[in-house]
């Protein structure tokens, strides 16, 4: 159980400030993962795999299908313009300590998404499998409850009843599938062997792969790489309203460079000042935040205008 909630470490430590997401992300969720993985290997070898391989089974399919219940409930609502996703993509660019998002990050962020899901489904089979399953339910409100108890609701600007129902709603769709599976683990295991000897693994791998091509981390767009070299340090190309790269990360207190390229001028009301981007120039716009925060920087009201500023005051 402990090794199934240990991944989700790092967003915990990085919100309370205490280190670099980093740290935690490559000492302590990388390490806990491999672990996990190499107890399920070892226990599949039994002869007759007992009460651990199966909660390492079910947790991991039922965390799996949870997490796709809880970003499929959410979908709806990021096409609406509501920015759901936004916490993905900075887990990436946290991880690897980089100035702005790109591919790589964008994987790596997914990557852990899924990784934490699967996690809390771990942690869960192991207490409750073969309890009814409406607890998974209230598994899903009760980690959704402490980050919106922690400073993490802060960072990430979980504000507003809506935001809230909409963030305890999703808990609801990761709880439902993880509760059907973790009811009744010999039956879903068996179901799972009737499948195919390996049908765990290759789900993951599914997941993988296909986080992979949607990603793509081996190139990066064109407008990305312009904005990369707009100036020294975060900064970002802007073309049709919107950030390429879309996620900068600064310091606290930090700046960031950015050269509109569009024939319009915008403003930015989260940065100090508010800073006009006339066209075709370079501007440096400042943030005030002095502890840890995702900032949404918008160009205008449209609802994927600007782009992001990760406030990180770890950094050094």
């Amino acid at each position: 159980m402990l090794l199934g909630l240990l991944p989700v470490t790092p967003v915990l430590a990085w919100a309370y400030g205490l280190t670099p997401f980093a740290v935690w992300f490559w000492a302590v969720t990388v390490p806990s993962l491999a672990l996990l993985a190499a107890i399920g290997a070892a226990t599949a070898r039994r002869p007759r795999p007992g009460r651990l391989h199966r909660a390492l089974v079910v947790g991991t399919v039922g965390g799996l299908l949870g997490t796709f219940g809880y970003d499929l409930f959410r979908v709806p609502f990021a096409l609406a313009g509501v920015r759901l996703f936004a916490p993905i993509d900075t887990y990436g660019v946290l991880a690897l300590g980089t100035e702005s998002s790109s591919p790589r990050t964008g994987l790596l962020g997914w990557a852990f998404h899924f990784a934490t899901g699967i996690g809390f489904g771990i942690a869960y089979a192991v207490i409750a499998a073969g309890r009814r399953w409406q607890w998974a339910l209230a598994w899903g409100l009760m980690i959704e409850t402490l980050a919106v108890a922690s400073p993490v609701a802060g960072v990430y600007a979980l504000r507003g009843p809506g935001l809230i129902a909409l963030a305890y709603a999703g808990h609801l769709a990761y709880g439902a599938p993880l509760g059907l599976l973790a009811a009744d683990p010999e039956r879903t295991v068996r179901r799972l062997r009737e499948v195919g000897p390996h049908t765990t693994a290759y789900a993951l791998l599914a997941v993988l792969l296909a986080l992979v091509l949607w990603q793509r981390p081996f190139s990066t767009p064109a407008a990305v790489r312009a904005g990369e070299r707009v100036a020294p340090g975060p900064s970002a190309l802007v073309l049709d309203g919107r950030f390429h790269p879309q996620y900068l990360r600064v310091p606290a207190y930090g700046c960031v460079s950015l050269h509109n390229g569009d024939l319009v001028p915008y403003t930015l009301p989260a940065a100090v000042g508010a800073p006009r981007l006339e066209p075709g120039s370079t501007t440096t716009a400042c943030f005030a935040s002095g502890g840890n925060a995702v900032l949404r920087v918008r160009t205008s009201a449209e609802p994927y205008a600007g782009g992001f500023v990760i406030v990180d005051r770890t950094e050094r």
